[in-house]
């Protein structure tokens, strides 16, 4: 199961009491540190501080919790803790959301869309929660009750520049290519950075491949780049047998100051560079891959292969 946790980290302030600040940040740090269980009693700890009162600070500890407990395989506490969650924050699609995709990933199909559909009433014009629930849906095997997802994003009325934006991509998604370029070029002509993208996918697509290269270099120069963009794009260079414009996005993503993908974009950049037949660069790069994640035993076993080379 795909389920893409977005937390919001309150700053500390007056209002707050600062124990229980300073303990939701020891448990921040223990789940970064993979340590869900202690990260859990931490939490507790920090919430057994409240005055009795819930606070936007309560709040974000339960958010924190759950995902801790999901991530620690308590399902039953984590569906727990969303249900109290969404008796104090009912008008958020998160808990929702997540609590589905819980139930999703344990066969309660019907449950799962129950929460699925009172997540995107919440929030009708977010248009990434209804891809990332066919996304969660999709990759379960329940393609047709994910597909329904996206033709309700594609229902919604809204005529602003975002939603053309989006619903070009959904368009794209779906293999509806005319729709989805008609919506992408409005899109761009709102100066929506973004919808630059998908439209050198489908040039691309249709063999326009200087059209796209220019549509992905004028993409890269924005500043709304990110390091997942920047895989994605060493990504399509890759498929498409351009293995120098791919290291370039790939080392390219490794400069900017928040890498969300770090293993991605090391990975590219050893894949590209053994195309270009550069094997003692691959060979320092994997080295250095491994020195940040020594448990990848497929990364290991290529280490072995290019000190061959």
């Amino acid at each position: 199961m795909t389920v893409a946790i977005s937390l919001s980290l309150l700053v500390g302030c007056g209002k707050y009491n600062e124990e229980e600040i300073a303990l939701r940040d020891k448990g921040v740090e223990l789940m970064d540190a993979g340590d869900y269980e202690t990260a859990i009693d931490t939490f507790n700890e920090a919430l057994s501080l409240s005055i009795g009162k819930v606070t936007d600070l309560e709040i974000d500890i339960d958010y924190y919790k759950a995902a801790a407990q999901y991530k620690a395989g308590l399902f039953d506490d984590a569906v727990k803790t969303y249900t109290a969650l969404i008796e104090y924050d009912s008008d958020n699609f998160e808990p929702y959301f997540m609590r589905g995709s819980i139930y999703a990933g344990e066969g309660e199909i019907g449950i799962a869309v129950t929460d699925y559909d009172d997540a995107v009433a919440c929030d009708e014009k977010n248009y990434l929660l209804y891809i990332k629930i066919y996304e969660n849906l999709n990759a379960l095997g329940y393609e047709d009750q994910g597909m329904a997802y996206l033709n309700k994003a594609l229902e919604v009325s809204d005529k602003s520049a975002e939603g053309k934006y989006y619903k070009g991509r959904i368009y794209y998604m779906i293999g509806q290519n005319d729709k989805a370029e008609e919506n992408l070029l409005a899109a761009v002509d709102k100066d929506v950075v973004e919808a630059k993208l998908y439209l050198a996918k489908l040039c691309q697509d249709q063999g326009e491949d200087d059209k796209a290269q220019k549509l992905l270099e004028e993409y890269a120069a924005s500043d709304t780049v990110t390091s997942a963009v920047m895989a994605t794009l060493g990504d399509l260079e890759m498929a498409n047998g351009k293995y120098e414009n791919a290291l370039e996005y790939y080392s390219a993503g490794l400069t900017l100051d928040s890498i969300d993908n770090m293993s991605d974009l090391l990975k590219g950049q050893v894949a590209a560079l053994e195309k270009l037949y550069r094997f003692d660069e691959a060979k320092e790069v994997l080295t250095q891959y491994l020195e940040l994640y020594p448990e990848d035993e497929i990364a290991a076993n290529e280490l072995i292969f290019l000190e061959t080379r």
